[in-house]
């Protein structure tokens, strides 16, 4: 460690292994589990809870917002490419999802910050036009970005 503070760099964060996901435990434990991960800001954590639960119940009345959560995760983290990944499936998965209109917002900002801002303007114009009635903060957002993106 100190030779890697002399070179400039600073030591890597250590990061506790989690324990094996209880068998047994209900979707509804495990999303709050890995829910709990994200709300403390551990979003290693989060995201390998999030990956073990949308394995296990892909299906659950939860998966749309597991899979939302889980790209909120990378995007936290600065991994764009694999959160724009991740909302684009919440998206085609979940169309019907109260998240939908979220990852789609997420998606396009995903792609800006990848320097892809013809995909980014696509996805803040179809939410525009799939989601007309989207939470005003979603609407807001998407009106920042798009300006930030340069969308016409």
């Amino acid at each position: 460690k100190i030779i890697e503070r002399q070179q400039g760099r600073q030591p890597e964060p250590r990061v506790a292994a989690l324990p094996p996901a209880d068998p047994d435990a209900s979707p509804k434990q495990m999303y709050e589990q890995a829910h709990g991960y994200l709300l403390q800001r551990d979003y290693a954590a989060a995201e390998t809870a999030f990956d073990e639960f949308l394995r296990r119940f892909p299906n659950d009345p939860l998966a749309a917002y597991a899979q939302y959560w889980l790209g909120e995760s990378l995007y936290f983290r600065g991994q764009y490419r694999a959160a724009a990944a991740a909302y684009l499936k919440g998206y085609q998965n979940h169309t019907k999802s109260p998240k939908a209109a979220e990852a789609l917002l997420r998606l396009g900002m995903s792609l800006q910050r990848l320097g892809q801002k013809d995909a980014a303007c696509n996805s803040f114009n179809e939410l525009t036009a799939k989601f007309p009635n989207a939470p005003g903060h979603v609407k807001s957002t998407a009106t920042a970005e798009r300006q930030r993106a340069g969308c016409t």
